[in-house]
């Protein structure tokens, strides 16, 4: 089986698709499956080590979002809640000494450690407040994806191998699936009511359960776009983008299926303005995806008896009652008061924060109960003072230098579109899943390939 995996294989073949689906459907009765798959992660990441070969390493990181949100969902035994990070430590100590042994080349770009370097102050400084569990949910991300971003400026990947990694990073998005389908009892017993919906999603966090499908929405679009498509029948490749988006509509949680569409939007653009054959192509493709989404929009709507609509635009019972007025807090279920304690906190504490994972403990002397930011950026800033703000600068300019660098509008889309989901992502749900992490250092993977030029690449 290893020597079968080893080999690049242009599609996930048709046995693989339905052994995902049997695991999807077994951790619905023996959770214990999510845990076994894991060690397996762990086990094949080591192997890759072994061998000199550390894209093991990177397909276990790149399918950690979504294992890790199926664990959670599935409630898997011996697992921790922050498996998924705990996991990245690992991997990137596996880089570590694999990159030492093989003398990796030079750095494209230096983002990664200086990202790192700025946020060193607060840290250093937070360590008098130091909390495991707190630093692990809030610190660990941002500092991995640095760590991450300077082993990926000394890769060096063809398109194969950055095909395959997206491969498997979508590969346990489908189990999820199967989960959620197998664990929503039927509609008609279900209350569709104007905030997340836990039934449909699989009994857990419907934030990052449709943030995990829109991942997956990601994923599936850009390996057709690069002629590697998931499935080798191309129509089951854009059925399984129907059902993930049909899924997400269904967890009446905005942010992952937004994210999504506004990246797979994004995804279109460069190359549609690249030449008029192209132009039409593509807008013909966008004008297509945007009408089966209106078209699942719709009959979501119809099937929840217009509370999804109701949903997306911000209502909740207390505005239809007449009891509250329809703010940009009720619109963004809260968030925008946790970011304003957020700034009020940078403000009072500006040189170094109030240090990792306290602001949380904080936010009711600013008149908010104790809740963990929903925001990466507003975090950054108020946990980790003017190194926060001097992170966030770079997290938002760094895309628009590396796509600009890119020197094939196919490439430029496919950059932009991880940028975006990853960025977008990090607004509603910061780092609790590795997504942000995973998207961005994807997006920002240094990719070479030889191909005779096409009308896409002149």
């Amino acid at each position: 089986m290893i020597k079968q995996l080893q080999s690049y294989n242009k599609h996930v073949s048709f046995v693989q698709l339905v052994l995902l689906v049997i695991a999807g459907a077994l951790s619905v009765y023996a959770p214990i499956a999510v845990s076994v798959l894991w060690i397996l992660v762990w086990i094949y990441s080591a192997y890759g080590l072994a061998i000199n070969d550390n894209k093991w390493v990177w397909y276990g990181i790149v399918a950690s979002p979504a294992l890790e949100v199926w664990g959670r969902m599935a409630r898997a035994p011996f697992l921790p809640h922050e498996m998924g990070k705990y996991y990245l430590l690992f991997a990137l100590l596996l880089l570590l000494i694999q990159h030492t042994k093989m003398q990796s080349g030079k750095p494209v770009y230096q983002s990664g450690g200086v990202l790192a370097l700025v946020l060193l102050p607060s840290i250093i400084v937070g360590f008098s407040s130091f909390d495991f569990e707190a630093w692990v949910l809030n610190v660990f991300g941002i500092l991995e994806m640095a760590l991450l971003l300077i082993f990926a400026s000394r890769e060096r990947w063809d398109i194969n191998k950055f095909c395959r990694v997206l491969q498997f990073g979508l590969m346990p998005v489908i189990p999820v699936m199967i989960y959620l389908i197998l664990k929503t009892p039927d509609f008609d017993k279900i209350n569709f009511t104007l905030s997340s919906n836990f039934k449909t999603s699989g009994g857990f966090g419907s934030n990052q359960v449709s943030t995990i499908l829109g991942m997956g929405m990601i994923f599936t679009m850009l390996l057709l776009i690069l002629k590697r498509p998931f499935v080798a029948i191309k129509w089951v490749n854009y059925a399984l983008l129907i059902l993930l988006l049909y899924r997400g509509f269904l967890t009446f949680s905005r942010g992952g299926i937004l994210a999504a569409i506004i990246g797979l939007t994004i995804t279109f653009l460069p190359i549609a303005l690249s030449s008029m054959k192209a132009f039409f192509r593509f807008a013909f493709l966008l004008l297509l995806f945007g009408g089966l989404s209106v078209v699942v929009f719709i009959k979501v709507n119809e099937l929840t008896k217009n509370q999804l609509l109701l949903r997306y635009k911000g209502e909740t019972a207390g505005t239809l009652a007449g009891d509250k007025k329809r703010t940009w807090n009720t619109i963004t279920s809260g968030r925008l008061n946790i970011a304003a304690t957020d700034w009020a906190m940078f403000k009072d504490n500006l040189f170094f924060g109030t240090g990792p994972g306290m602001s949380k403990d904080l936010r009711p002397r600013y008149g908010v109960r104790a809740i963990a930011s929903h925001t990466e950026y507003t975090r950054l800033m108020s946990e980790h003072g003017i190194g926060g703000v001097v992170a966030i600068g770079m997290l938002l300019f760094f895309p628009f230098w590396w796509v600009n660098k890119q020197r094939r509008l196919l490439w430029r889309s496919v950059s932009s579109a991880l940028f975006v989901f990853a960025l977008l992502t990090a607004t509603h749900s910061a780092m609790r899943t590795n997504t942000t992490i995973v998207c961005y250092v994807l997006a920002a993977m240094p990719v070479f390939y030889i191909k005779r030029k096409t009308e896409l690449e002149k």
